[in-house]
């Protein structure tokens, strides 16, 4: 009978860790397109992004080299997991987007990530995807 008892202890010690954990799970941005470093040769008609969870976009920045360029971006009160914003007039150049959503969990989350249109470059990164981490080394280039 102790035995059947402490099972279910740590059963249910087991599942409130796993809950948890789960609660406590970051918002993060996965996907944007264009994508964090990428090079592309059309200035996009519209920016992609897309998080790990729905959440509510509450700020969206397009900054060119010293001024912001205009997107159709307004605050919505409704939940998504990913959001498309319009930019009309973009042009060749260095861009960096500041995004802050808030998570299921209540907490603000913000972050940014660059990418350059340069129409006589060779697209690198044209997938779209968002790498939390840093640049990947190449074995080949050393």
């Amino acid at each position: 009978m102790k035995l059947a008892a402490t099972i279910r202890l740590l059963v249910c010690v087991s599942l409130a860790m796993l809950l948890q954990l789960t609660f406590h799970a970051h918002t993060a941005l996965t996907e944007s397109t264009p994508g964090d470093g990428a090079t592309v040769r059309a200035a996009p008609a519209h920016i992609d992004l897309v998080f790990n969870s729905p959440v509510k976009l509450i700020k969206f920045e397009l900054m060119g080299v010293g001024h912001e360029m205009p997107t159709k971006f307004e605050v919505n009160t409704e939940t998504a997991a990913s959001y498309r914003i319009e930019t009309p007039g973009m042009h060749p150049g260095n861009f960096t987007v500041n995004w802050a959503v808030i998570g299921a969990d209540g907490h603000t989350v913000a972050n940014s990530y660059s990418f350059v249109v340069d129409p006589n470059a060779v697209e690198e990164h044209a997938g779209g995807h968002h790498d939390e981490g840093h640049g990947h080394d190449n074995p080949e280039n050393h």
